[in-house]
C-alpha cells in the first residue's frame, strides 16, 4: 500500500509517500481501508520530535481516520466487512491509553489496523471527511465542556482560537449546550467565519486586548468558562477574564506551557486550573458528536482537502495557522 512515512524527525520534507506493507490484522483487529485522514497539531509535533509521545521509526502518523472495514478478525463478530467507520484514536491497555497514530501506525495510509472495539459505525447521512474531523477536535471540545468544565445552559464561554479545528467545535458544541460564547481569532476574516458558526461576540486577538474586550462585553462580569488552546502567553489576561468561581480549560500550550503562577487570584475568587486530555474522553462522547452530526446539528468545517501524496504541502498549511478549521487527506 501506498503511505506517508518519516524514517526521521524534522520539517516537512522528511515525510515520504512510498509503499509499505500491508497491514496484518490480529483475531481481534479489523482492517480499514482508509477514505479520509484529518490532520491535528499532534502529527506535527510527532513528525518534528517535539511531542511529549514518543514514537518509534520510521512512523505512519494520523490520528483522525474513517474509512470502511475491509477485512475482520477470526474474533470479530460486532462488526463487519463494508461498514462505514470513524476511529476512536484512543486504545485502552492495562498501562493506560495508547493511540493509534501514535503509538501505532496510524491513517496516512491507503490502509490502517485497529483493535475492532475502536471501529465506531458512522451513518451514511455522515461523510469520510466529516466523520474524520470529530476524533480529537470535536471530542476534546465536548470532553472539555462538558465532562471537565460541566457548563451549563446559560453560562458565557470564551473560546481562543476560534478558526482552529479544535476552537471551531468549541464555539458550535458551546453553542448547543446553550451558552453566551465569546471567540477569539487572529484576523477579522476568521472572526467573520467564526459568527456564522453562531460566536455571539468577536474578538481579534492581535489588534485589541482581548481580557478589556471580555470586560466590555460581559458589563464587567467575566466569563465562566474558558476552552484555552494557547497557554501561557495569555494566562494573566485569562485570570481577568473570568468571574468568581470560573474554570479555565487548558486544552493546548501552542503559545507556551510555562509561566509565572500567582496563585492569590485563583485562591481568593475560587477558580478552577483543569486540564483537558483528549485520550481520556469515553468513546460515549464520540458518538455523541456523531450523532448531531447526522442531525445536522454540529457542521464539522474543513477548510482544504489534500491528495494523500501531498501531505507536506498540508502539513505545511496548517503549521502557518493559515486555515480555517481542518485540513483532510484523502488516499
Amino acid at each position: 500500500m501506498k503511505a506517508i512515512r518519516f524514517h526521521e524527525f524534522g520539517e516537512v520534507e522528511v515525510l515520504k509517500y512510498e509503499d509499505v506493507p500491508d497491514p496484518v490484522i490480529g483475531d481481534d483487529e479489523v482492517l480499514v481501508r482508509v477514505k479520509a485522514a484529518a490532520l491535528n497539531h499532534l502529527d506535527l509535533r510527532i513528525r518534528s520530535g517535539k511531542s511529549p509521545r514518543p514514537v518509534d521509526l520510521p512512523h505512519i502518523g494520523g490520528v483522525d481516520i474513517a474509512g470502511d472495514v475491509e477485512a475482520v478478525g477470526k474474533n470479530v463478530t460486532d462488526v463487519k466487512p463494508g461498514t462505514k467507520v470513524v476511529i476512536d484514536p484512543t486504545v485502552k491497555t492495562p498501562k493506560g491509553p495508547m493511540v493509534v497514530g501514535v503509538n501505532f501506525y496510524g491513517g496516512f495510509a491507503e490502509y490502517v489496523k485497529v483493535p475492532a472495539v475502536n471501529a465506531v459505525p458512522i451513518p451514511d447521512e455522515v461523510s469520510y471527511d466529516d466523520a474524520a474531523t470529530l476524533p480529537i477536535c470535536y471530542v476534546t471540545a465536548w470532553y472539555g465542556l462538558f465532562d471537565r468544565g460541566n457548563m451549563q445552559k446559560g453560562e458565557t464561554v470564551l473560546v481562543h482560537a476560534a478558526g482552529s479545528g479544535t476552537g471551531s467545535a468549541a464555539v458550535q458544541i458551546a453553542k448547543e449546550g446553550g451558552a453566551f460564547v465569546i471567540a477569539t481569532a487572529g484576523s477579522d476574516e476568521k472572526l467573520e467565519k467564526v459568527k456564522k458558526l453562531g460566536a455571539d461576540a468577536t474578538v481579534n486577538y492581535n489588534t485589541h486586548d482581548f481580557a478589556e474586550e471580555v470586560k466590555r462585553i460581559t458589563e464587567g462580569k467575566g466569563v465562566d468558562v474558558i476552552f484555552d488552546q494557547i497557554g501561557a502567553s495569555i494566562w494573566e489576561n485569562n485570570l481577568k477574564s473570568l468571574k468568581m468561581q470560573g474554570r479555565i480549560l487548558l486544552v493546548g500550550v501552542v503559545g507556551g506551557g510555562q509561566t509565572t503562577f500567582n496563585f492569590g487570584p485563583v485562591i481568593v475568587r475560587d477558580l478552577s486550573v483543569l486540564g483537558v486530555t483528549v485520550f481520556n474522553a469515553p468513546r460515549s462522547n464520540l458518538i455523541n458528536v456523531i450523532n448531531l452530526v447526522s442531525l445536522g446539528r454540529l457542521r464539522p468545517v474543513i477548510d482544504k482537502r489534500f491528495p494523500l501524496s501531498e501531505a507536506a504541502s498540508a502539513q505545511k498549511l496548517l503549521e502557518d495557522r493559515s486555515q480555517f478549521g481542518k485540513v483532510v487527506l484523502n488516499p
